[in-house]
């Protein structure tokens, strides 16, 4: 009896362990076009960690080809005009801003051309 009682633990236990193994995902990073221009408007403003910025430039975006296109653009951007975090948290260059702000610019102008058909 209490072998019975053992094995139907066992299984229970394992079953349960599958199981939430099932049910829990891997967390992933999905970027929308309205976090994006977000980011963009907090790295104007020295408001984005240099993680966040650096998270958005390392991992390509699959699944929408124009935040792709931006993220390269923002990638080109980091390389040639990042400075680091300072203390007004202005992680770019005044040029780096500059480009960037076009790039915020160009962003909006798309999602609005999106948005209206």
């Amino acid at each position: 009896m209490q072998l019975l009682v053992s094995i139907l633990l066992s299984v229970f236990i394992c079953a349960a362990v599958v199981g939430v193994l099932f049910w829990v995902r891997n967390p992933y990073y999905r970027v929308n076009r309205e976090k994006t221009i977000q980011l963009l408007e907090w790295m104007l403003l020295g408001q984005a960690t240099e993680t966040d910025w650096q998270f958005f430039c390392g991992y390509p975006i699959r699944h929408d080809p124009l935040l792709e296109q931006i993220r390269q653009r923002c990638q080109d951007i980091d390389e040639a005009h990042f400075i680091g975090d300072n203390h007004d948290g202005i992680i770019l260059s005044p040029q780096g801003l500059t480009d960037l702000r076009e790039v915020l610019d160009q962003l909006k102008h798309d999602v609005l051309n999106d948005s209206t058909r």
